[in-house]
């Protein structure tokens, strides 16, 4: 199997992370593969914004608590690093353009030997304002949405695969 295809079947959610920092080349050759995705005609629109401090990872996911009615241990599974992927609020194609970056990533940092978990509880509460306040405040602009996000780090235990569904795959000829 090519190298490509054994790092698809690799890839896994993790869910616990331990405080080892990312590279900050690693996080760089992580970013850059998002920006390699396809975007719907060639328009590129997406911000890739990465937070590679911890105390602000956890300061984001308080105020992702806090809008969700999480409770106070939420934590984005302890990851000390975290990718933000957002697109103009408007943009037709901007959750396509941006889960296509977020995907690229993700296989990205699996191929680095990092962990990563996809998280979606920002996309539901970006425009919460003490949410959008510190994404503001972090260079997402005003004017974007959040597609998702990357918890990202070194996993502090081996995640099993799942087992795939049956049924899934047509092939007409």
């Amino acid at each position: 199997m090519n190298e490509v295809l054994q790092t698809i079947r690799a890839r896994r959610s993790t869910r616990a992370f331990t405080d080892r920092q990312v590279s900050r080349e690693d996080l760089e050759a992580i970013l850059e593969a998002g920006a390699w995705a396809p975007s719907g005609m060639g328009k590129y629109l997406w911000h890739f914004s990465a937070i590679r401090n911890a105390d602000k990872v956890l300061e984001l996911a308080h105020a992702v608590a806090a809008a969700d009615n999480r409770g106070p241990e939420y934590n984005f599974y302890g990851a000390p690093c975290h990718i933000i992927i957002s697109n103009q609020r408007d943009e037709k194609h901007a959750f396509l353009d941006g889960s296509a970056a977020l995907e690229n990533m993700l296989l990205a940092a699996q191929s680095l030997g990092l962990s990563t978990c996809w998280i979606n509880q920002i996309r539901a509460t970006c425009d919460d304002p003490g949410v959008r306040a510190l994404l503001t405040a972090w260079g997402i602009p005003e004017d974007h949405v959040v597609i998702g996000s990357i918890a990202l780090g070194y996993g502090a235990k081996e995640t099993p695969a799942k087992p795939r569904r049956e049924g899934v795959i047509t092939i007409v000829e």
